[in-house]
C-alpha cells in the first residue's frame, strides 16, 4: 500500500518550522547580576541574539511547507533540496553557536550596565532543541526532494486560463463587428 505523504510532510514542516522559531527566539541562557546597593537584574540570551539567521531559516521551513502544498513535481524537488540545505545550515550555525552566545553575554552584561560583576550563566534546553528541530528539518526535506514529485498535485480549475486557440467562427464574429480580416 502506497501512502500519500504531501499532507504529513506539509504539517511537519510547518510544525518543525514553527518549533525551530519558538526554540530560537527563547533563551538559551539565562543570569541574574546583582551589584552591590543595586536591585537584581535579570540577563537573558536567546538564540535570535546570538544567531539571527535561524529566524530566517525557521520562517522559511514554514512558507517552504506552504509551498510544497501549491508545488508541482519539479518545484517539490527543488523545495524539498532547499529545505534540506536550510535545515544542514540551520544545525550547522545553532550547534556551533558557543562564541555567538558568549558575545551575546558580553553585551546584554553591557546593555545592562552591570560590567565588572561576576555573573554566573546557566542554560537552558531551547539551544540543542533548535539544534534537533533543524536536523528533523533536514529528514522532511529530503523526504520531500525524493519522494515530493511522486505526490498529487492540485487540479487544472487552479491554474491560469490558458489562451484558446481561434476557430472559424471567430473570424465570422470578427467580421461581424467590423474587423476586416485582410488588413
Amino acid at each position: 500500500m502506497r501512502r500519500n505523504l504531501l499532507g504529513p510532510s506539509v504539517l511537519l514542516l510547518l510544525a518543525l518550522g514553527g518549533g525551530t522559531l519558538l526554540a530560537v527566539r527563547a533563551a538559551w541562557a539565562t543570569a541574574t547580576a546583582q551589584a552591590a546597593g543595586l536591585p537584581e537584574v535579570e540577563l537573558s540570551v536567546s538564540g535570535a541574539d546570538a544567531v539571527p539567521g535561524a529566524v530566517g531559516l525557521a520562517v522559511l521551513v514554514m512558507a517552504a511547507g506552504l509551498g510544497v502544498l501549491a508545488s508541482g513535481p519539479r518545484l517539490r524537488r527543488a523545495i524539498g533540496t532547499l529545505v534540506a540545505l536550510a535545515g544542514v545550515v540551520g544545525v550547522v550555525l545553532t550547534a556551533r553557536a558557543g562564541d555567538a552566545i558568549a558575545t551575546a553575554q558580553r553585551r546584554a552584561i553591557d546593555e545592562a550596565a552591570a560590567s565588572g560583576i561576576d555573573v554566573q550563566w546557566s542554560t537552558t534546553a531551547a539551544q540543542p532543541l533548535a539544534v534537533a528541530g533543524f536536523a528533523l528539518v533536514v529528514a522532511v526535506g529530503a523526504a520531500v526532494a525524493w519522494l515530493g514529485p511522486r505526490w498529487a498535485t492540485m487540479g487544472r480549475k487552479y491554474d491560469a486560463p490558458a489562451a484558446r486557440e481561434p476557430d472559424a467562427s471567430d473570424l465570422w464574429k470578427a467580421m461581424d463587428d467590423g474587423v476586416d480580416p485582410t488588413a
